[in-house]
């Protein structure tokens, strides 16, 4: 560890954790993150979150899209027709039976309703980021305590169940103050 160069390849950023790696992120504010890179898979109209996976090497964002959508296709049984991916993942059009939309500048000729539709899509993945950071900073998804990559697998997968868990809680509770409110309401003792 003690000879490693500034621009060697495979360096050893922790002694107790050896598969962290360094991973550029292109933000002034925090340029690099040390860890493992994980891939978080959420439905386009509620939120719940079907699929989270950590990947062992830093490899390019549009290489996680094949395993992100084998994992859906044993979750869920299916595939979606239509992946909304950030610009991370551009170079991939279509996976198997699933094509992969990035965003890009509309082309001169695109009719205003496609121009519409590609403004919602990725208004929608845009959405995705304020999770992200929910994960991290409510369900501990920024620092892990489990030890090697089981433990980041581990990790991503406990962070997203604990997400989905509060979301339904949140619902659940919203059902019963309904519930709860409406028979104590006037018009719900003259409705008996």
């Amino acid at each position: 560890m003690l000879k490693q160069k500034r621009g060697d390849k495979n360096k050893l950023y922790s002694l107790h954790e050896p598969h962290v790696y360094c991973m550029s992120k292109g933000k002034a504010h925090q340029r690099y993150e040390f860890g493992a890179k994980a891939s978080i898979t959420s439905t386009r109209d509620s939120g719940i979150l079907i699929g989270a996976l950590a990947f062992e090497h830093n490899i390019f964002d549009g290489h996680t899209v094949p395993a992100v959508l084998a994992q859906l296709k044993r979750v869920l049984g299916q595939v979606p027709g239509i992946g909304i991916a950030d610009r991370g993942c551009r170079g991939k059009s279509k996976v198997n039976d699933t094509r992969i939309v990035t965003p890009k500048p509309a082309r001169a000729n695109a009719s205003p309703e496609a121009i519409a539709l590609a403004r919602k899509r990725f208004a929608r993945r845009a959405g995705i980021e304020p999770l992200i950071g929910h994960l991290k900073s409510d369900h501990r998804l920024k620092r892990n305590f489990l030890k090697g990559f089981v433990g980041d697998q581990i990790n991503v997968l406990m962070a997203a169940a604990a997400f989905n868990f509060k979301k339904w809680m949140r619902a659940v509770i919203f059902w019963l103050r309904t519930i709860l409110t409406s028979r104590d309401s006037p018009e719900y003792a003259q409705a008996l």
